[in-house]
């Protein structure tokens, strides 16, 4: 055998002649194995947020495709990355250069039944498709399909004594296939789009503002209402301390925000300017902070400008704006509710008051640190990725919790019930307040009721009561986005159950009496096993909820 060197290679064209290289410079290393198998939770994690496969050992071999011989052999291993089942992908004697619609269509098969491939030599692209499973046992199965395009060609070898003629072995760099899924569900998962943090910031403020960072303390969080002589009132304060990392600049910020005038038609929390504390001794550095705090959703948001001097003429730019958010748990004491009355003994005024705060840090110094980004974040999915909606969606949604249960009468034959169901697939608490209901055991729509609209989450809603058999059952929809927020995925769940007997009380309100009814004492919360789950690919973008921070 003798080195290639920079000899034409006719059909095998200028792919391989530009790529090729005198030596082969470095050896095809087989990765480390796990020190264990994949765990099941860790599969479906992979095989739903980034499937695919990775390509260790490849070779091409030509024969005689100096002289315009198409023929040849392709050989590679395959490790799925989520499972991390190995295959030996190997072909010979195939056509290298498939010009017909026959010959682009024909898939040659690996070792496992389940995994194939295409080869095409002029473009050097590479096809799988394939299915796996996780779990022996499991009945959910994934397939997934993807393209090793254009891969380095390390070096090669020209035999020309070889029995089929002359053969021409190129060996090509290790690689990997993105796999988009087609089973379960159709979408091509992204991996999360999470800034960017360097181990070592840098010393200038230049540099540490394109890759920004932020640190909180002291955040505190009053949210107050009120309603009296028919008017309602609803604001916050949040105040925290924010330390710019970019250039040493500390806000002691400040703000209350009227909810009641700062309301987005989506759902979104307002930003709000910061107000600096009285005696705070903020630079002129930062030329203006925001911020916003999302309780319903643990998200905490932080935006800001400002500027450099590094004393370096000409490079320091101007101005930078950056933004970032920490997804953290919220924690809220319980309300504080106090009452007025009048001189009738009618409450002629109320108000309820909470405070919350960030929950305590891993560092355990009281600092959240956290990076953003600059000069915008990203476009990013409703649901947050540190808790993947579609993965959970699938594993946990195996019961909905019944954490409220009370049934009204109103008016004679006229019923309203109130619900809160846990869904543990998406994390989402659905609270279906004085929603009409029907008391035959026929499946029914929600109806918001008169306290407010049904839970943003929810894209369908169905129930079914029958107290005589104490059976009660919803049918709830929701949407997934996380992994891919251009195809997001509707879920569809149906739980059922029988509750333990009603204890229901008499309650007179203005001289007219009303029965309420609720689950007895000690019952606690009542899980509804899940007979049928069921989801698919929608080909519509997410448009629900809040937007941000979820831009």
């Amino acid at each position: 055998m003798a080195f290639l060197g920079s000899r034409a290679l006719g059909v095998v064209l200028l792919a391989l002649q530009a790529a090729a290289s005198p030596v082969i410079l470095q050896r095809q290393y087989w990765p480390d194995p796990e020190a264990a198998a994949p765990t099941l939770e860790k599969c479906l994690d992979r095989s739903f947020s980034n499937p695919g496969w990775g390509i260790y050992s490849p070779q091409l071999v030509t024969v005689n495709g100096s002289s315009g011989g198409t023929q040849g052999d392709i050989r590679f291993q395959a490790i799925n990355s989520a499972n991390g089942v190995t295959a030996d992908c190997r072909a010979q004697n195939i056509e290298l250069d498939p010009r017909t619609p026959a010959a682009l269509a024909v898939w040659h098969n690996c070792s496992l039944p389940d995994l194939q491939f295409q080869f095409s030599l002029p473009t050097l692209d590479m096809n799988l498709r394939g299915s796996w499973v996780c779990d022996a046992s499991s009945k959910l199965s994934f397939s997934a399909n993807g393209s090793w395009v254009s891969p380095l060609i390390q070096g090669c070898l020209d035999d020309w004594q070889a029995p089929r003629g002359e053969e021409i072995l190129c060996i090509m760099g290790n690689s990997q296939v993105a796999g988009s899924l087609s089973h379960p569900v159709n979408i091509a998962p992204q991996l999360p789009l999470l800034p960017y943090t360097a181990y070592e910031p840098p010393s200038r403020c230049v540099d540490r503002s394109v890759d920004p960072e932020w640190q909180i303390e002291n955040l505190l969080y009053r949210h107050h209402s009120k309603q009296s002589g028919g008017k309602t009132e609803k604001t916050y304060n949040l105040s925290l301390d924010l330390t710019n990392i970019s250039n040493g600049d500390k806000v002691a910020c400040n703000t209350t925000v009227d909810e009641l005038k700062s309301v987005d038609p989506k759902g979104s929390i307002p930003w709000a300017k910061c107000s600096p504390v009285v005696g705070s001794q903020n630079t002129s550095m930062t030329t203006s902070s925001e911020i916003m705090l999302d309780t319903t959703h643990g998200v905490l948001g932080v935006r800001q400008s400002w500027y450099c001097t590094d004393g370096i003429l000409g490079i320091d730019p101007d101005n930078f704006t950056g933004v970032a958010y920490l997804t953290n748990a919220i924690e809220c004491g319980s309300p504080v509710n106090l009452a007025a009355y009048g001189s009738d003994g009618l409450v002629v005024s109320a108000t309820s008051n909470y405070n919350c705060t960030l929950a305590a840090p891993a560092s355990g110094d009281g600092i959240h640190r956290f990076s953003g980004y600059w000069p915008a974040a990203p476009s990013m999915p409703h649901t947050s990725y540190a808790h993947s909606c579609t993965i959970g969606s699938v594993v946990n949604t195996t019961s909905l919790t019944l954490r409220e249960y009370q049934i009204e009468t109103v008016a004679p034959a006229q019923l309203v019930g109130t619900f809160t169901l846990v869904n543990p697939g998406p994390g989402d608490i659905y609270r279906l307040a004085g929603i009409p209901v029907v008391d035959d055991g026929v499946w029914r729509e929600c109806v918001a009721g008169k306290d407010g609209a049904l839970p943003w989450q929810l894209v369908g809603c169905q129930y079914s009561l029958n107290r005589q058999t104490r059976q009660v059952g919803f049918k709830v929809k929701w949407y997934c986005d996380d992994r891919d927020p251009s195809h997001p995925i509707l879920f569809d769940a149906t739980a059922t159950i029988e509750l333990p007997a009603e204890k229901c009380d008499t309650v007179t309100t203005n001289g007219e009496k009303k029965e309420s009814c609720r689950l007895p004492l000690g019952v606690g919360d009542v899980k509804l096993p899940v007979t049928d789950l069921s989801w698919k690919t929608t080909s519509t973008p997410m448009d629900r909820g809040p937007t941000l921070p979820w831009i």
